[in-house]
């Protein structure tokens, strides 16, 4: 058994010694059975979330009403949750009622994809009550049940179903596609801030783009914010997942849109995305494509510059050339100033040598100086800067 495995077993141990199932389940299983990297280890019993606590000395409580417990076992978070059966679904997204239950079948069967929904007991035996491992050996995404079914009860299904195609580049049963196409329109009733969380996973997965041509092939597309008239071949075929954080991921998003900049924070608003991550995404795609010189380094930065060139790569050779990267940051290490606060002169310091109250001269003057700083016509000292300035004047009175 998988060392994370190991590492968590003496929870499974107590739980027994007091006459409780238990066991793994979930997304550690599938990835164990698919030889990938493990993440968050999940386990199921039929413990009910008080007597979770009362066994473990170190527990918080994060969704009791819906059986969760996450208990600490030197340092590690499991969420351990009670065996449940969920009532009729409200809103598309939540069910009217839990009830906890005995039977680990029961609660395998109200989950939402076979690979997901596939357990292994304290010995590594694996329970498998629904076709997860068959559908892991295919590498097919199928639905626990009926996928009209599923999808009616939590319509944030059909975007976890191609967000883990995109993960593991797998494929869509016929009957989970055909769903989707038929109940697309039910994605309508789920917030944005959730289509976002698998959006965003969905663009950071290995294969995401496959999942892009399934997301316009059911015509998904259409129930998510800002996209129903934007989608063409360029956003298509775009390796996502080779960039880095959030911001270049939405940065390259909206640059091959082709959106302008007051579009883009109009589009990214829809998304709901914080102000940070939205200046920073639309800063990025700003400078793709961009032929650099000092100015616009100093103007973009270090991190828009290298996030944009990356991009600039993959759209035009799909990969990403490190030597240009390092060269680029190189060059703007380099640079003699990297913000106007460097200038050795400030607006004071302009306003006391030409003896002239504050105005709209003084902007129009520093940036007089950054530029000849940045182009290395000028020494990025005060006396310097003063002795040029003179000069200017100079050779506008000669003019």
């Amino acid at each position: 058994m998988n060392e994370p495995f190991t590492h968590a077993i003496p929870i499974l141990h107590t739980l027994h010694e007091h006459g409780y199932q238990a066991y793994f389940v979930g997304g550690a299983v599938r990835d164990v059975l698919l030889g990938r990297e493990i993440g968050d280890i999940d386990i199921a019993t039929d413990a009910t979330p008080d007597v979770v606590e009362s066994l473990f000395d170190k527990t918080v409580d994060v969704g009791k009403e819906h059986g969760t417990v996450i208990v600490l076992l030197d340092g590690v978070s499991y969420e351990v949750t009670t065996f449940r059966t969920e009532s009729e679904y409200e809103d598309f997204r939540r069910p009217k009622e839990v009830a906890f239950i005995s039977s680990l079948k029961e609660d395998l069967l109200r989950r939402d994809l076979t690979i997901n929904a596939v357990a292994m007991d304290i010995h590594g035996d694996i329970i498998d009550h629904v076709g997860g491992k068959r559908d892991i050996k295919r590498r097919r995404i199928q639905t626990v049940g009926d996928p009209a079914c599923r999808f009616q009860e939590d319509s944030l299904r059909m975007m976890r179903a191609v967000r883990f195609l995109s993960q593991l580049g797998f494929e869509l049963s016929k009957e989970t596609e055909e769903a989707m196409k038929k109940d697309k329109h039910l994605l309508a009733n789920i917030s944005v801030e959730r289509k976002k969380i698998e959006m965003e996973k969905l663009l950071k997965g290995r294969y995401c783009e496959q999942a892009i041509k399934v997301l316009i092939s059911t015509k998904l597309y259409e129930e998510l914010p800002g996209l129903k008239d934007q989608l063409n071949e360029t956003f298509q075929a775009f390796p996502y997942y080779l960039l880095d954080g959030l911001d270049e991921v939405w940065g390259a998003f909206i640059h091959l849109l082709g959106l302008d900049e007051a579009e883009a924070v109009s589009f990214l608003k829809e998304w709901k995305l914080s102000t940070k991550l939205l200046k920073e995404a639309v800063a990025i795609s700003k400078y793709v494509d961009c032929d650099w010189d000092a100015e616009k380094m100093f103007e973009a930065g270090e991190h828009v510059l290298l996030s944009s060139m990356k991009i600039t790569q993959l759209k035009h050779e799909r990969r990403i050339f490190f030597d240009e990267l390092e060269a680029a940051k190189r060059s703007y290490d380099a640079l003699p100033i990297k913000q106007l606060q460097d200038l050795a002169v400030s607006g004071k310091d302009l306003m006391a040598f030409r003896q002239k109250p504050a105005g709209k001269w003084i902007a129009e003057e520093l940036a007089s100086v950054k530029k000849a700083v940045l182009q290395n016509q000028l020494e990025n000292r005060k006396e310097a800067i003063e002795e040029w300035l003179i000069a200017c004047d100079q050779r506008l009175e000669n003019d």
